[in-house]
């Protein structure tokens, strides 16, 4: 089954970003198209998203920034690149930067859409679990979560906290990660304020009735999430 993506496409020559985000929005999923990297900004890097798609050559932030910005939060984060830059220098620079695919212009729409699908199937794999085991439900639209024994309700703040987890590799994710994506000020921002934040939501996923632990903290590290989590 095709896994339906949250897609944001990075393009400044609007043409392109327009084609880009038809073509993508065709093949079933999520896509937002922004002119430049201001536009996601804070907040919106904060924002849960599947795959970028981003053109190096940008005003104001470039792509290589963008990229190694939100790999840092997000890190089970796709990227894909599509830019004129096509030396060697450029693309190593481009896959260290945290570039999965790495397209140079111009790109055919077979092209994309070939690279986007297996992208697609890379997520979808990483997704299923065995059928047997109990999973918690992400509704991410409707702020809610169904386990095996309940559902509840969620903050907006939750459900990032919760999406970003369970994208994570080994659904770990270290304080100052989980930390950017919970407050809007990081200079307010403390260690004790996310364990609380952390002990609420960990209450909340026991009360959908998980008998093991749910939500574990790493000491002088961070937080794992050990149920398996089904994002919708």
């Amino acid at each position: 089954m095709a896994t339906r993506l949250s897609i944001v496409v990075v393009e400044d020559n609007q043409d392109l970003r327009e084609a880009i985000v038809e073509v993508l929005t065709a093949l079933g999923h999520r896509v937002q198209g922004l002119s430049c990297a201001e536009d996601l900004g804070d907040e919106g890097a904060k924002a849960m998203i599947d795959l970028l798609v981003v053109d190096l050559n940008l005003p104001g932030e470039d792509g290589v920034s963008l990229a190694r910005r939100l790999r840092d939060t997000q890190p089970g984060l796709c990227i894909l690149m599509i830019t004129a830059r096509d030396t060697v220098h450029d693309k190593v620079a481009g896959y260290e930067a945290g570039a999965d695919i790495y397209l140079t212009k111009p790109v055919s729409i077979e092209e994309l859409s070939a690279a986007v699908k297996s992208l697609e199937r890379r997520l979808g794999a990483n997704r299923a679990v065995p059928s047997q085991q109990a999973v918690l439900s992400v509704q991410m639209a409707e702020l809610r979560a169904h386990g095996p024994g309940g559902s509840i309700e969620l903050s907006a703040n939750e459900v990032a906290l919760l999406s970003a987890l369970a994208r994570a590799p080994d659904q770990r994710l270290a304080h100052w990660q989980l930390l950017q994506i919970s407050t809007s000020d990081l200079e307010g921002a403390s260690l004790s304020n996310l364990a609380v934040k952390m002990t609420r939501l960990r209450k909340k996923l026991t009360d959908t009735g998980f008998d093991g632990p749910t939500l574990q903290v790493i000491r002088n590290e961070g937080y794992r999430l050990c149920v398996p989590v089904q994002l919708l």
